[in-house]
């Protein structure tokens, strides 16, 4: 297979996301220099994905990070007082 284009690289240094209806919009943020860097050297490229590739997305990281996911924790007051 003949890659029509290059391969774009970079080290993460930010992301954020937002939520419409059922889409998750993931902004990944990327340098392709050594620091310092100025605003105009930040690369942001948009994903949009639904709440199924997301949670795979998440899972992914977390197995090659080598770790879990954080524990859910109960907030109800009841819990906080007598847990």
């Amino acid at each position: 297979m003949t890659q029509s284009r290059d391969e774009d690289y970079g080290a993460l240094v930010g992301w954020t996301s937002t939520r419409t209806g059922n889409r998750i919009s993931l902004h990944l943020q990327s340098v392709s220099k050594p620091p310092p860097y100025s605003k105009g050297d930040i690369r942001t490229q948009i994903y949009l994905m639904d709440r199924n590739q997301a949670t795979q997305l998440g899972n992914f990281l977390f197995e090659m990070g080598e770790t879990t996911p954080p524990e859910k924790r109960d907030r109800s007051w009841l819990k906080r007082m007598f847990g």
